[in-house]
């Protein structure tokens, strides 16, 4: 910032302070009211800054990206802040909409976009099918309006394909939300450490939330860290890795550990040989890190912490045979699936229930939810609500990874193609047994990566 912008801006705030205050004083004297007087000039600051914000969309989508960190906790029904989000988020959403039809911008521009339009113009009508089959319709409501999250791939992929720095602004807007969601955990965290009071419940202690942004958050800082010029950006984005990995290891979640696991391996695979040189070391360097903060906060009880989470890993071979949850998710599909094979075609539709025999709380069960996610859209969707999302995922992906592969396209644009399309690929393996289609995080942060992967393809392409 020049001297001169610099005298102008504290000119404006300066000015704008003792207005304020002439305007308060004013206002205490003539209604004698201080909690009106305090009210009214917030409430006109606040509408000032919402009018800011929508004047400026670019702006207003980093700032509902980053906010949605505020309700990714998942706690149970509805918060205010939920609330207050959510009526941020669909305004955000809808006057984007509203200005590409005024503006008569194209809005469906590829197949990724025309199957993600179809599925969610249907989804109203496979209310009918809840109706039909005697569903919830409480569920069913919430299950669409969580799907509705999809609808923010539309907006960011368009400033990622057409905005100048759409491609940087979105990938580190992105990065910092997850990492923002990390540092949440970790004092989650650390709560639950300071309540132990058994060492089992320190080697057992976990953060079961947001581990699928916690998951995309760390595949993309590592995109980053690989590809990071200058020592602000390495610095950055060491920092994002070790925050998002952190706290992907503090879920315990093993589906995603997994995930993060195949989305390594993909990365390795398609960067160049320094590349992948540096993918080794910086995992050896965050490893490192991460044990001497960990010593540094929990001192003797680490040890303990590691062990725990070591016996989580080593479970993973023999889950399958041994882990009462996972196998009785294998058994909630299989139940599923029968009822897949009668009406294959149209589905269900949301809300509808199906009955299964629960072994770990041993009790016949009757549920809405399905854990595997390819599975119950097929069973609330049919098989053209499962075809359209896969032809969505895929194609983002193939988009992404076309970006990243293009030798004419500038660095941002191949970094937000590959940090797009490597989660979406990770993602694959989890949603066997975590469902991503029915949590509102799961949702949001598939519909970014779609966004950035297809918005980098159709950059690209141009």
């Amino acid at each position: 910032m020049t001297n001169g912008k610099l005298y102008n801006t504290g000119h404006f705030i300066v000015t704008g302070c003792l207005f304020l205050g002439i305007v308060l004083t004013i206002l205490v004297v003539s209604t004698g009211s201080l909690l009106y007087s305090v009210s009214l000039p917030i409430i006109i600051i606040g509408a000032l800054v919402i009018c800011t914000l929508f004047a400026n969309p670019t702006i207003n989508l980093v700032t509902v990206i980053i906010g949605f960190a505020v309700i990714a906790s998942n706690e149970m029904g509805f918060q205010i802040t939920e609330v207050i989000y959510a009526v941020y988020l669909f305004a955000v959403i809808g006057s984007w909409f509203l200005y590409q039809g005024i503006s008569s911008q194209q809005i469906l521009v590829d197949r990724t976009d025309l199957s993600l339009a179809l599925f969610l113009l249907l989804l109203p009508f496979t209310l009918i099918l809840t109706g039909l089959f005697q569903g919830d319709y409480r569920v069913a409501v919430s299950e669409l309006v969580s799907l509705s999250m999809f609808l923010i791939y539309f907006p960011v992929k368009h400033v990622v394909a057409e905005h100048k720095y759409g491609p940087k602004f979105l990938l580190l807007t992105i990065v910092a939300m997850s990492a923002l969601v990390a540092l949440i955990n970790v004092f989650e965290y650390a709560s639950d450490l300071l309540g132990a009071t058994q060492l089992w419940q320190i080697a057992g202690s976990r953060v079961p939330v947001n581990d699928c942004l916690l998951l995309v958050g760390s595949l993309m800082s590592l995109v980053l860290i690989i590809h990071a010029r200058g020592p602000v950006m390495l610095l950055l984005s060491a920092g994002s890795l070790v925050l998002t990995f952190a706290g992907l290891i503090m879920t315990q979640a093993r589906g995603s550990w997994l995930a993060f696991l195949l989305g390594a391996i993909i990365l390795t695979l398609l960067v160049r040989r320094p590349e992948k040189v540096k993918i080794l070391f910086t995992g050896s360097i965050v490893t490192v890190l991460i044990l001497g903060v960990g010593l540094l906060l929990v001192g003797p009880f680490l040890n303990v912490i590691v062990e725990g989470i070591s016996e989580r890993f080593v479970s993973i071979a023999s889950s399958i045979t041994q882990d009462l949850s996972l196998i009785n998710r294998f058994r909630e599909t299989y139940a599923v699936f029968e009822k897949i094979i009668v009406n294959p075609l149209i589905g269900y539709g949301p809300g509808v229930s199906y009955l299964f025999y629960d072994i770990v709380h041993q009790t016949t069960h009757m549920d809405t939810f399905v854990h595997n996610g390819y599975i119950a859209m097929w069973y609330k969707y049919g098989l053209w609500g499962l075809g359209l999302v896969l032809i969505f995922w895929y194609s983002a992906t193939k988009l992404g990874l076309r970006a990243f592969q293009s030798d004419i396209t500038d660095l941002w644009t191949r970094l937000a193609g590959l940090a797009g399309s490597v989660p979406l690929i990770a993602v694959t393996i989890s949603t066997l047994t975590q469902n991503p289609f029915f949590l509102k995080n799961y949702l949001f942060i598939i519909a970014l990566a779609a966004g950035l992967a297809a918005g980098a393809g159709q950059r690209e392409s141009r």
